[in-house]
């Protein structure tokens, strides 16, 4: 029997050969706690927690679901998935989790914990995927690796929700637009659209947001002044306040044709944004971090970046495991 994650059963959510271990791993916890798991399913639980370290980091942290739903009598939490999973096998068991945890499915406060969101966005792409939406209003959404989104229009206000990664927006004009402001929303805060084709990227406690065309203003989620981009500034800003503008990067945008472009990068600021492109652990020893790279990089085919920088410069990348690497000296 297959190792990737249970297929539609009863209930069960839905495997993607494309899923990654994270959607995997919450698969098989809805599949074992429905209830519904036979020996064979179980088995082969067994054999996918044991094919790989990311299937494992990925269990370990699915696991913080167990420990929110371990209050939940088994018979609610049955009843639960059965209902609403059957009738949306995949977010219906997500959404299914969400209200067990009572965490609420779309609460930016809970989101660093269960990143229930993420799970169940609107849109989604996998680590080294891209993805390219027109909108209802006929906005053009880009998505990155490793990007989750939702998108709520009503008739006053058109939300994109920035749960994870990285996005490119070129904002619509038409009929379809309807005179309604556009925001993105992040952790940190967010973007209200001036007629503008502008990058939001989430980051580790701060968002990013670089303009090409027209203008945003940047507003914190705690309250401070906005701030104004125009074409060709960027910013990064927290939920407290924003930095003062700098001119955006010539290359930010070159993930959009599959490319990372670096001009005297240091290598583990270099390898750190490679690591959003693949699965698993890329670190750098610090003896060879400030070395310098520069170059234009593709970024579906990260192994082969990795075998250019042994070429190029003097260092080599030891496997640990196919999904831990660390980049030392030669």
């Amino acid at each position: 029997m297959s190792t990737r994650a249970p297929q539609a059963r009863r209930g069960a959510a839905c495997a993607s050969p494309n899923d990654g271990p994270l959607d995997q791993a919450l698969q098989w916890l809805v599949l074992l706690w429905s209830g519904e798991a036979d020996a064979s399913q179980q088995a082969a639980f067994a054999r996918w927690h044991g094919a790989s370290a990311a299937n494992q980091a990925a269990w370990r942290h699915v696991q913080q679901i167990n420990d929110r739903l371990g209050s939940v009598p088994p018979e609610l939490a049955n009843t639960t998935f059965r209902q609403v999973a059957r009738r949306q096998p995949r977010r219906g068991a997500l959404r299914a989790i969400a209200l067990l945890a009572g965490t609420g499915a779309l609460a930016w406060g809970g989101r660093e914990l269960l990143p229930w969101p993420v799970w169940a966005a609107d849109y989604r792409t996998g680590v080294g995927a891209r993805r390219a939406l027109v909108l209802a209003d006929g906005s053009r959404l880009t998505l990155n690796t490793d990007t989750a989104v939702d998108v709520r229009f009503d008739v006053r206000t058109r939300r994109i929700m920035l749960w994870r990664g990285e996005i490119l927006i070129v904002t619509g004009h038409g009929a379809a637009a309807g005179g309604r402001p556009l925001r993105v929303e992040t952790a940190q805060g967010s973007i209200l659209a001036l007629g503008t084709r502008f990058s939001v990227r989430q980051e580790d406690r701060r968002s990013r947001v670089a303009v090409f065309e027209g203008a945003v203003s940047v507003e914190p989620r705690r309250g401070g002044a906005p701030l104004r981009l125009s074409a060709g500034e960027q910013t990064t800003f927290s939920a407290g306040g924003a930095a003062l503008p700098s001119s955006a990067e010539a290359n930010a945008l070159g993930w959009t044709r599959g490319e990372l472009i670096v001009e005297q990068m240091r290598l583990d600021a270099f390898l750190r944004e490679l690591d959003r492109y693949r699965p698993g652990v890329l670190r750098c020893d610090p003896a060879v971090a400030a070395l310098r790279v520069s170059g234009v990089f593709p970024i579906g085919e990260p192994e082969r970046v990795l075998a250019a920088l042994e070429r190029a410069l003097p260092v080599r990348a030891h496997y640990a495991t196919r999904y831990w690497v660390m980049v030392r000296a030669r």
